[in-house]
């Protein structure tokens, strides 16, 4: 599946979502609504990790 705004990462046919700004692992599986998705830190604005280009 092709996703325009959630970040899904797919490693040994497994797929993870990742959050939209710092890029940490928030769920793994195949169904993932195609939407920005955030991890608890980010969305209470205390997240310091920033999002890793590949």
């Amino acid at each position: 599946m092709d996703y325009k705004h959630a970040i899904v990462k797919i490693e040994d046919g497994t797929e993870t979502l990742l959050c939209n700004n710092c890029g940490i692992v928030i769920a793994k599986g195949a169904q993932h609504e195609d939407r920005e998705h955030y991890c608890t830190m980010c969305m209470s604005g205390n997240c310091k990790a920033k999002f890793k280009e590949e």
